[in-house]
């Protein structure tokens, strides 16, 4: 008799059996508390109908176009209970950006809100079979898509056969960006998921009285796996909303009494500059971690004045993303403070080294780049083996950002991903970038760089190279790539240059770019 993962990694079908009515997710939007039972169940609902109806097999692939509601969570944990592989695409991306993400996934189903309803563009030379439309208001729609709520209330929560599920079977592909092309889809494992939820548990403490904002978007890493997940595990109760809302993140972490925030550092600055954040009661919070990007002191400050522990961490989604934070609970004010750059140590199931380009160790306070193992770490890139080589290798996740560790074992990000800057928390590949507006037929050369900025961290400035005898201004640029790009990745800035600095081996020099604008 072999053994039954699927009771092991089915965790809500457990929760379910023996903590049936406790309140595990609260929707904002709706004003709804959902109980592990209620979410089971529709979850099951939901099985039945993709092994049924919908006739998708373990392996095949459905994707998600939503904002952050319930019926994203059940999707989740149908695929979770049927082997079928969640695909959660960005919502604030192109019709050409989103369908190539189709292109390279191929799912068979396509579940989107009805706000997405524009996206018969994306479904064109796609391999979708069926669509399903989620939270549906208007009696007519334009695509010829099932009812999600009809399809609850249909089905028995039965499946048609059992599934056997095994610990390395792919569960969601999550796309994550490249330093050397567009977007990749990296292979999350049931084992990837269910270690990162067990090591975030343990090493943030998380439990029954854990009360939660979801501030992290569904179809990043972070909204699955740094809050949502690992919180439903423990017994917490995660609070969502289709969008984030710094007003409302505030009287939620009041009226709710919140445990923690985790967010960009954009976010948290967006909630210190409301009206209300001087005298809305946060005393609940424990901790506030701040991670996607570098974090200034100045958005640590207003916390830190409201005797609030502000750390912050560090993972990215071939990691996990669980791989290191500030251990809060064992730190002095002092010590928060004196070591608020750090991202601090590895979480208790992750590996973390700093090697130098032969795979050797370095010593405390020498810089090399960060690798991340252990049993968090993602399977590889969907259909990708030559860029799965070159970031996993010999089970180690080279993580291509440039680290330090000093004596007392604290990690520090030195620099990132060759050229990557972050806007609001999103990572942008300026390579993307740059091939887009290359293709505009005056157009010679790019070079695109992310410069600092007030709001969002950091946005894009793009270097242009006229072809010879062209005459066009920025603003032209900036229309042509209006519709081709989503908005976080449109350069905030245009200049026309004469040419472009390179290496004598004809690599473009970046950090001239940076150093002389």
């Amino acid at each position: 008799m072999t053994f039954n993962w699927n009771q092991t990694l089915d965790f809500l079908e457990r929760r379910a059996s023996f903590s049936p009515d406790w309140p595990v997710l609260y929707e904002s939007d709706r004003n709804r508390e959902y109980s592990y039972l209620e979410l089971n169940q529709r979850a099951s609902a939901l099985a039945a109908y993709l092994t049924g109806k919908a006739n998708l097999q373990k392996g095949d692939r459905m994707a998600v176009l939503a904002r952050n509601c319930v019926e994203y969570i059940d999707f989740f944990f149908a695929a979770l209970k049927t082997g079928i592989i969640l695909v959660p695409l960005n919502v604030r991306l192109s019709a050409a950006e989103l369908s190539d993400m189709l292109r390279q996934t191929k799912p068979r189903l396509l579940a989107y809100e009805e706000v997405f309803e524009e996206i018969s563009s994306v479904l064109e030379n796609s391999t979708i079979e069926k669509l399903v439309v989620l939270k549906k208001e208007r009696s007519q729609l334009a695509l010829k898509a099932e009812n999600y709520d009809a399809i609850l209330e249909t089905n028995s929560g039965r499946l048609s056969s059992p599934v056997d599920i095994q610990p390395e079977d792919p569960l969601l592909l999550l796309f994550t960006g490249g330093t050397t092309g567009p977007p990749k889809a990296a292979v999350i494992s049931h084992r990837a998921v269910f270690f990162n939820m067990l090591s975030e548990t343990i090493s943030w403490q998380l439990g029954p009285k854990t009360v939660v904002p979801g501030l992290l978007p569904f179809f990043h890493t972070g909204g699955w796996n740094l809050v949502t997940l690992p919180t439903m595990f423990a017994g917490g109760q995660v609070l969502i909303n289709p969008t984030f809302d710094p007003e409302l993140t505030l009287k939620q972490i009041e009226e709710k009494k919140c445990s923690f925030l985790f967010a960009a550092a954009t976010m948290f600055r967006m909630i210190s500059a409301q009206d209300s954040f001087e005298k809305t009661d946060l005393s609940s919070l424990q901790f506030v971690m701040s991670g996607a990007a570098p974090c200034p002191v100045s958005v640590m400050e207003p916390y830190w004045e409201k005797e609030i522990k502000f750390v912050q961490g560090y993972g990215i989604t071939e990691g996990g993303p669980n791989n290191l934070y500030m251990p809060w609970y064992s730190l002095s004010w002092k010590e928060v403070k004196e070591k608020c750059q750090s991202v601090g140590k590895p979480f208790i199931y992750c590996q973390a080294r700093i090697v130098d380009e032969n795979g050797e160790e370095k010593k405390p306070g020498q810089l090399g780049e960060l690798i991340l193992g252990g049993p968090v770490t993602f399977s590889g890139y969907w259909n990708n083996p030559d860029e799965t080589k070159n970031t996993l290798r010999h089970g180690w996740v080279y993580t291509g950002d440039i680290a330090r560790k000093d004596e007392d074992g604290f990690y520090y990000i030195a620099d990132r991903k060759k050229d990557m800057y972050i806007s609001g928390g999103e990572n942008v590949f300026p390579v993307e970038v740059e091939k887009i507006i290359e293709a505009h037929p005056q157009v010679q050369e790019a070079a695109v760089i992310g410069v600092p900025d007030e709001k969002w961290g950091e946005t894009g400035k793009a270097f242009v190279v006229l072809k010879p005898g062209e005459s066009i201004v920025p603003e032209d640029i900036k229309k042509y790539l209006g519709d081709k790009l989503a908005r976080y990745k449109l350069p905030r800035e245009v200049i026309l240059v004469d040419g472009i600095p390179k290496s004598s081996v004809g690599k473009v020099l970046k950090k001239m770019l940076s150093e002389d604008n």
